[in-house]
């Protein structure tokens, strides 16, 4: 007679299947930095110089005024991050150069290879930026820390006018944010 199979305790099933999914969001959390600044305050982000890793290109949020701009910021290891970066690419060649799509890696461990190779593995489009000196902390000054949680998606709509506005968390499909681009600007 055999005796009873092993079955290992719940709770410590549980504890294993929350280490594993940490592990696995791990690539999305953890490249914020320190919150400072009062929420809302500051548009430093809109004259920083970028610099798009696929041309060389150098510009600005308000160099590209007269255009609805769609920045979004994200990490290569994130695999929310490329769910939305999908969503945004397919608004991008749907609507063209009515609009301009920039891409900012925040994660200081990523470079410009390691970026290249993800815009190419994933046919994306628009401006590919890595994130320079103040860009991101400028960026959470002004939409405070959800702007830098790569596991929330974080979208903003730049109007022409120069308004700007954080879009709600999660990955918001190609249609959600072409009528946020309607409803806003």
């Amino acid at each position: 007679m055999k005796g009873p199979a092993f079955r290992p305790p719940v709770v410590l099933t549980i504890l294993i299947l929350a280490t594993c999914t940490m592990l696995f969001l791990a690539g999305c959390m953890g490249t914020a930095p320190h919150v400072s600044g009062e929420v809302g305050s500051g548009d430093a982000w809109k004259t920083m110089e970028l610099r798009d890793v696929q041309t060389g290109e150098a510009f600005s949020v308000t160099s590209l005024s007269g255009t609805p701009v769609i920045l979004y910021t994200f990490t290569i290891s994130c695999p929310i991050c490329t769910l939305q970066q999908k969503e945004i690419s397919a608004i991008k060649r749907e609507l063209g150069d009515s609009i301009a799509v920039i891409g900012l890696d925040i994660d200081p461990r990523e470079d410009e290879k390691a970026l290249m190779n993800h815009i190419m593995r994933n046919g994306f489009s628009g401006y590919y930026v890595i994130s320079p000196p103040g860009m991101t902390q400028s960026l959470m000054d002004r939409f405070g820390p959800l702007v830098v949680t790569p596991a929330s998606a974080p979208v903003m709509v730049i109007c022409p006018s120069g308004n700007a506005r954080l879009l709600d968390t999660g990955i918001k499909t190609s249609s959600q944010i072409s009528a946020s681009l309607k409803a806003v600007c």
